[in-house]
This record gives structure tokens, sequence and C-alpha cells, in this order.
């Protein structure tokens, strides 16, 4: 479970988060909608503490991942960051072969069972519904899988190391559409066994994907529930000229 307690962000003087309470419940998928500078993104990356890494920034009230406040002075952040996987908008490979791409995180993390690793690689792959197309050239970079199966295979890289959460940053925002498709029918999947919050600005694609969706606007949550009750039913005003295009 993810939880987040009256929060309150800051970049440096510029109040980006405005006392935003929501929970997230396990082996679901969470959207996070909104215009374009409305905090969903800084929102996501509180999970993993990835603001932590910009200078200057302040936060207020309380996050907690699995029961634990990830903020507070004893938590190791390595240690969170295994748990809390993180995909980016695009896909980011190493300059690695496609397995050691997704061994890297078990190496950094002191595992040398060769037998293990190859497991856990063969596992990610497919997890992340890519195995049948890359089993055969484990071995050949990266760089030559399209943006697709690049970002997949990020994703892979993420469950090997097996997170309980998975956050993804408008994870097909630069993949055309069929490639988008399976990204799609990979993160439906894939909360059977992780929790999932994802950003995006694509409509459709948090109506077809997410269990719940929480609509952000000017570093406010205005309204946060059942997907369905949201698309088709909103309760606030302003979520209702969102969804309808009206602004945003």
């Amino acid at each position: 479970m993810i939880k987040a307690e009256s929060i309150d962000f800051y970049y440096g003087e510029y109040h980006a988060l405005k006392n935003i309470s929501m929970q997230m419940e396990p082996n679901t998928v969470t959207a996070l909608i909104g215009p374009s500078g409305c905090g969903k993104s800084t929102f996501l990356r509180l999970f993993n503490r990835m603001n932590d890494l910009i200078e200057g920034t302040r936060l207020e009230g309380k996050c907690w991942v699995d029961g634990v406040d990830i903020y507070d002075k004893s938590v190791d952040v390595d240690e969170l960051r295994k748990r809390v996987g993180m995909v980016f908008q695009k896909p980011t490979p190493f300059p690695k072969s496609i397995f050691e791409n997704v061994a890297y995180g078990l190496r950094v993390n002191g595992i040398k069972d060769k037998k293990f690793i190859a497991q856990r690689v063969e596992e990610s792959l497919r997890g992340a519904a890519l195995w049948d197309e890359v089993k055969d050239k484990l071995k050949k970079s990266a760089y030559e899988l399209s943006g697709g199966q690049q970002q997949r295979l990020c994703i892979a890289r993420s469950l090997a190391i097996s997170p309980s959460v998975l956050l993804m940053d408008e994870p097909a925002s630069a993949l055309d559409p069929i490639s988008t498709s399976k990204i799609e029918e990979l993160i439906y999947s894939l909360k059977e066994h992780y929790t999932i919050v994802i950003v995006t600005h694509n409509m459709q694609q948090a109506s077809r994907v997410s269990d719940k969706t929480g609509f952000f606007m000017l570093g406010e949550l205005i309204e946060y529930n059942d997907t369905k009750k949201i698309f088709l039913n909103p309760a606030m005003e302003e979520t209702q000229n969102y969804i309808t295009g009206r602004f945003g």
C-alpha cells in the first residue's frame, strides 16, 4: 500500500504540491492525470525520493510505502529504491547487452550467482512480455531494440530486483500506437504482482489501464476516485472540464 498524508512540497519558494492526501491499494493501477505543470510527476517522484536529488526542495507531510514512513531518517534510500521501481518517459537502456541491462540491478546489489541471475533475467523479460522477442539475442546491444522494446526492457530491469511498487512517468508517450498498446497490456497484467502508479496525459490510456484516477490541477488534488466514476460521473466541475477537453 502507498499513502500520502497532508503533503506540501516546495521547489525553493514555489509551492508545487498543496495539502495532498491519497491512498493507493495493493495490486491496483492508479493513474495521475492533469495539465502540464500541475504537480503529478512531482507527486509520483515522492515515492522513491527522486525529488531528493533536486537542490532546494522541501517536503511537509508524510509518505508511506508498505507501512514505512519513507522520509524517516532511519530509511535507507537505496533500499527504498529497490522496492520502488521507476520507469521514465523515454526508454533509458544502458549501453550494454540486453542481458546485462536486466542483470544490472542484481549485480549492483552484490548478487554473483550466475544461475540465479540468468533465471531472474528470464523471469523479468517474461514479466515484461519481451522474452520471446529477445531470447535469441541476449548478447546484442539494447540499442538495437525498437523504442517500444527498449521501454519494456526498462520495465524488465525494474522487475529484476523484485520491487513491490512500480512508478511510471508517461511510459508510452514517446512510443507508436502498437508499442503503446503492448505497454498498456503489460501494465494491466503486472498489477497482479505489483502496485502501479502511472502519470499520463492520455485520457484514453488512463481509462483503459487504471483502477483509480487522481486529477491534479495547479498543485492540488481536485478529485480522486474509481476510474469509471472519474470519467463517467466526476464530482467536480474542473474534472469534467478537463476530461471533456474544455481546458488542458
